[in-house]
């Protein structure tokens, strides 16, 4: 299943698809936003035997469609684990692509990140 957040339009929607990704970048740079999208990029990592942590990302890639008000972008970031029982620490770069829409009438923009590759019994 794929992570998803909601967050409010506290700045100005872009009025040209050029704005977007200042757009993104302006309003997942607010520390609220920024702390929600570090915790869902974290979560593609849980259950893995680790406790996983992201605490910063970039945006790039940005295609707004044509409406002016959907979308995606791909974030690029590094996820860090510590094995708490083991004490050993390490790292990785990762991306997630995400899709957005922004509802006007709510004042909100909804994400949707990608959804996590899973593997069947029948794969092993």
């Amino acid at each position: 299943m794929p992570e998803t957040l909601e967050l409010p339009l506290s700045i100005p929607v872009p009025e040209t698809q050029h704005e977007t990704e200042q757009f993104l970048n302006r309003l997942l740079s607010i520390p609220e936003n920024h702390t929600l999208m570090c915790n869902r990029l974290e979560r593609y990592h849980w259950g893995m035997g680790t406790s996983p942590e992201v605490k910063a990302f970039t945006i790039e890639l940005v295609r707004p469609a044509a409406n002016g008000l959907s979308g995606s972008f791909r974030c690029r970031f590094r996820v860090n684990y510590s094995f708490t029982c083991s004490g050993i620490e390490s790292g990785e770069n990762n991306t997630i692509s995400w899709d957005y829409y922004i509802d006007q009438n709510q004042g909100t923009i909804f994400l949707q990140g990608e959804t996590p590759l899973t593997r069947d019994s029948d794969d092993i």
